[in-house]
């Protein structure tokens, strides 16, 4: 009897053996892993920015009419005419009168007649006294410096300025709201004090936005921001330390009109394009205080843990590892066509992996 339990036993155990192995092969054969290749990356990071620009506001000293010398958007440079202003008290029939004394003496010119002399004389006094009258109560505005023209401003264009970059802060990115005013058109009634145009100086563009990684941005390297499916060229100007942040300023390097109209925008941040393995950190382990991923060793199918090290970037869900880098540096480390187990766990970091 106890020959035949013994029996019983053995083979209980021999079944409990090679399901238990059955088991772990058929684990090891389901185990997810990747095979890592090299592709091209373009590693972006989306921010809420706060734009600055070195403009200033040209306001109406008068009420009147306004009549435009420039359009929007228009590129201008120092001392052009932008506009006239045309004081109520002159009736707008004496600029029809102006217009036809000029084709009337034209016209007499263009006769060359002695008998008409006299006419023509009269005719040149009459259009002095009137363009005199109109030029003492019109207003002419001109460029200060070179730019562009913006016919929209807002309440900051005096108050964040590039002079104010290292003063700005997280809260007046979040606070501060696109809140942009339309000037007053061609032949339209303005009041003075009303602003009439917004001149930009294109090279002095800045965006600003809080940044909780230090590495990720450093000041000299160049940039892409995407816009309205546009990429613009910006460099990464300064980083400011706050209390438990970091202040990005980025320097537009290429002038483009879609940022000149916005005080506040969630952008990305193109901050690296480049060849690269990519690592879900969904299969980034710690393992004696080391980071890294477990390799699959080809030979004996076991995983085994390889420490992340060298050149690399990441992001939010990546890790991409610069392998030619590395290898002419001779870094020891994840490499081109190694397979990683994703989603390590106790047990597949412990088993044979065939798939």
């Amino acid at each position: 009897m106890k020959k035949i339990k013994y029996t019983r036993v053995f083979i209980l155990g021999v079944f409990v053996y090679i399901l238990f192995k059955a088991i772990i092969i058929l684990i090891g054969e389901n185990t997810s892993n990747l095979l890592l290749e090299n592709n091209t990356y373009t590693l972006k990071k989306k921010v809420d920015a706060l734009v600055i620009r070195d403009e200033y506001l040209i306001k109406s000293d008068t009420d009147g009419t306004l009549s435009l010398s420039v359009g929007e958007n228009e590129k201008i440079h120092k001392s052009q005419e932008l506009a006239t202003i045309y004081n109520n008290k002159i009736n707008g029939n004496i600029n029809k009168e102006i217009q036809r004394l000029k084709e009337d003496i034209k016209s007499i010119e263009k006769e060359n007649s002695s008998l008409k002399r006299g006419i023509l004389y009269s005719k040149k006094e009459q259009l002095d006294i009137l363009q005199e009258k109109v030029k003492s109560n019109t207003s002419t505005y001109y460029a200060e410096s070179p730019g562009v023209l913006s016919f929209k401003y807002d309440e900051y264009s005096n108050v964040y300025t590039p002079d104010s970059l290292e003063n700005i802060t997280k809260e007046d990115i979040k606070n501060t709201k696109n809140s942009f005013i339309q000037t007053k058109g061609n032949n339209e009634h303005v009041k003075e004090g009303d602003v009439i145009f917004r001149v930009i100086n294109n090279n002095e563009i800045y965006m600003v936005f809080a940044n909780d990684d230090k590495k990720l941005f450093n000041e000299g390297d160049s940039v892409k921001i995407e816009i309205n499916k546009k990429q613009i060229n910006g460099e990464i100007y300064k980083v400011y330390k706050k209390d438990d942040y970091f202040l990005t300023t980025i320097k537009i390097t290429q002038q483009n009109i879609g940022i000149f109209d916005t005080r506040h925008e969630e952008f990305d941040i193109i901050y690296r394009q480049m060849e690269a393995l990519r690592i879900p950190k969904d299969s980034i382990v710690k393992h004696d205080k080391k980071r890294g991923a477990y390799v699959i060793n080809e030979e004996t199918k076991k995983p085994e843990f390889t420490e992340i090290k060298g050149n690399y970037y990441e992001d939010d869900n990546y890790i991409y590892m610069d392998f030619r880098t590395n290898k002419a540096n001779g870094v020891d480390t994840i490499d081109l066509y190694d397979r990683i187990v994703l989603k390590p766990n106790f047990i597949n970091k412990r088993i044979k992996i065939f798939n």
